[in-house]
């Protein structure tokens, strides 16, 4: 979403932030009379007095007669600086760089004092023709001379700055990274602009803003758009129905990744803290639900926009202008409370944001990896594209993604896929079709996040098999942390939920009035490209109900619980607590492996183990009966090890309520 819809904000490189917003004349207006009352006063004879017309003609929008005079004077008096200097900025101006560096060339040769601006402005054009070399040369000039003036310190910084960026530009050019995007076709594609696009987790959908041109001297329209695959197929792209596409100005959307819920920005509405706000709305069946402001806490009074939220459902990263930051946009975020209530927004830091733009976040369904656009830290010009890692709460420093994916030009709107492979980013190439387009391509082994896959199906009512609307989370077993969480469609019962591989989880599923559901996956040697399915029935709370509990793990031949088994515990001392009249009974329950008895007391101690922790927790002990069961009552037989292990269970059942 850009600031008032001008989607070219967003995209054109603006490198002299003193004179943004001027049209050219304007800017070379500036520049101009500058040059008259720095060096007039130096000048003599003929060549002042013509100079003097010049300015003068200029002043009075005379511009081709003053361009002309100045051509004169320098054809006169080939040494005359300000002429010479005047007609490069000029020039310059224009983006007329070849006429533009000969008459700065002039200038540096005969007075290398004269003007420090003009080996800046060199080193800029010398950056455009890709001769990074001598751009560093006319920048080391500019830093030598520049050395006893106090003024030029902030310019210094700038030019050294810029000195690292250069050397990126060879290194990166003579480097160049795998990279062969694909148009993603007419049915994605149109004449206007296609950006900011988000997927779900399972490449079903593909949602994105387009910016459509509707009459002349009229404001574009932006709205939201969505593709279904269908094999590997992108279907035509339809707007999306409903209250998402109002008569505001919205874009820049983002899908959870189970595709239920959209964050987007809408501009001007009577609820907004500021110019543009962050929405959400919940998807239900097929139709989206009344657009919720965020409030407070995440939009202010600028401008916030371009939302990315994490696959925990709780960790939302977007873009604000709002005083405070690093520089003109920065990145913030912030977290969803057990209330609905979101943390007052924090600034991703220095690591991430500078004095530049930093534009277009985006969390992968990982939550270990952030890319981002920013037209400060170090790349090919314009805004590049970077990715940051997460490790142990804090961001590693950028790295920039390459050349030729990023270029000269501006590029942004970057996604990537669960699986980490496959990535689509918004840009303007010869092979489009009007305006930016989307592009598809398969992103190299070194800029990919850590893998992901899924777990879906539907969630229903054990007995009458209609839909439940379910809370669903998953938790890594080793540091309990929620990697992934959301809700069910409470019309179709569908939910979809992220799987990050590399590390084990526990999955669980809970709603009101039913026994929760529970599920492990061991993903520490998985490679993410195959996905589960599975359909989950909830039985109610009711006397008889049972419940096993698949993620209470114990050691080998012990009845010692393994730090990985709280979580669970957790979880159903949570569910005593929130029903204090159940009574249950805990199970024990063992493979065939051993004799009779040695399981049957095995199953016993472990039975007691599990209620000894309920009752550290909270539960009273009276609610809590234990039977061990050893091999008597198998789920399956036991004749592989895996088989063993699901016999090998704690359950529970309601005794009473």
């Amino acid at each position: 979403m850009y600031r008032n819809g001008e989607i070219y904000r967003f995209f054109l490189p603006l490198r002299y932030s003193k004179f943004r917003g001027m049209n050219w004349k304007l800017r070379f207006f500036v520049l101009f009379f500058a040059i008259g009352a720095c060096n007039c006063l130096s000048a003599q004879g003929r060549a002042d007095k013509d100079f003097e017309k010049a300015r003068n003609l200029f002043a009075k929008g005379k511009t081709e007669q003053a361009e002309t005079l100045l051509l004169k004077i320098t054809d006169k008096h080939s040494d005359y600086a300000p002429a010479h200097l005047a007609l490069g900025e000029l020039y310059f101006v224009r983006k007329d760089f070849e006429a533009a560096k000969r008459h700065l060339l002039i200038v540096v040769q005969k007075d290398e004092r004269f003007d420090l601006n003009a080996y800046r402005k060199l080193a800029d054009i010398y950056d455009s023709e890709r001769k990074w070399d001598s751009a560093i040369v006319f920048l080391n000039s500019y830093l030598r001379l520049a050395l006893d003036r106090e003024a030029y310190a902030e310019r210094r910084a700038e030019a050294e700055h810029k000195i690292d960026c250069l050397r990126f530009r060879g290194e990166a050019f003579q480097n160049p990274v795998s990279f062969s995007p694909e148009n993603m076709g007419g049915n994605i594609n149109s004449e206007g602009n296609e950006y900011l696009p988000a997927m779900t987790a399972d490449l079903s959908e593909i949602l994105f803003t387009r910016q459509s041109f509707v009459e002349e001297g009229k404001p574009a329209a932006e709205d939201f758009f969505i593709s279904k695959r269908e094999g590997m197929q992108w279907q035509p792209a339809v707007k999306l129905p409903g209250v998402l596409n109002s008569d505001f100005n919205e874009g820049a959307g983002c899908l959870s990744p189970d595709g239920r819920y959209i964050y987007f920005t809408r501009c001007g509405a009577g609820d907004s803290h500021g110019s543009c706000d962050i929405y959400r709305s919940e998807r239900m069946g097929t139709q989206w639900g009344k657009p919720e402001n965020l409030g407070a806490n995440v939009n202010s009074s600028s401008w916030d926009a371009q939302p990315s939220i994490a696959s925990d459902g709780r960790t939302l990263f977007f873009v604000s202008n709002r005083a405070g930051g690093f520089g003109e946009s920065d990145i913030y975020y912030s977290y969803l409370k057990d209330d609905g209530t979101w943390t007052k927004a924090k600034n991703c830091g220095e690591l991430i944001n500078t004095p530049g733009k930093e534009m277009s976040p985006f969390i992968h369904p990982s939550n270990q990896m952030l890319y981002f656009s920013s037209d400060y830290h170090c790349g090919m010009g314009g805004l590049d594209i970077f990715y940051s890692r997460l490790e142990n709460g804090r961001f590693t420093p950028p790295i920039n993604l390459g050349y030729p994916i990023n270029t000269e030009a501006d590029e942004s709107s970057f996604i990537v896929s669960a699986a980490g492979d496959y990535a689509v980013y918004a840009s303007q190439r010869a092979d489009g079709r009007g305006g930016l387009d989307l592009y598809a391509f398969e992103l190299y082994a070194e800029a990919r996040p850590v893998a992901v896959t899924y777990m879906r199906g539907k969630i229903y009512d054990k007995k009458s098999k209609k839909a439940v609307r379910a809370s669903f989370e998953i938790r890594n077993l080793k540091t309990s942390r929620i990697v992934s969480s959301g809700y069910s469609d409470p019309v179709s019962g569908e939910y979809l939920i992220c799987l990050p591989v590399g590390s084990d989880y526990a999955f669980s599923t809970d709603a009101e009035g039913y026994l929760f559901f529970s599920e492990n996956f061991s993903l520490a040697t998985d490679d993410g490209k195959e996905s589960f399915e599975k359909d989950i029935e909830l039985s109610r709370i009711e006397v008889g109900s049972s419940l096993v509990l698949h993620n209470i793990f114990f050691a080998n031949n012990s009845s010692d619980l393994l730090a990985e088994s709280f979580v669970e515990l957790n979880t159903l001392a949570e569910l005593l607590k929130n029903n204090p009249n159940l009574k249950v009974e805990i199970g024990g329950h063992t493979d065939d492996v051993g004799g009779e008895e040695y399981n049957l007391k095995l199953s016993q101690k472990r039975a007691e183990a599990v209620k000894s922790y309920l009752v550290e927790k909270g539960t009273a002990p009276q609610r809590l009966s234990c039977r061990g069961y050893g091999f008597s009552k198998p789920i399956t037989d036991n004749s592989s090890e895996d088989l063993r292990a699901m016999n090998r269970r704690t359950e529970i059942r309601i005794t009473g309520k």
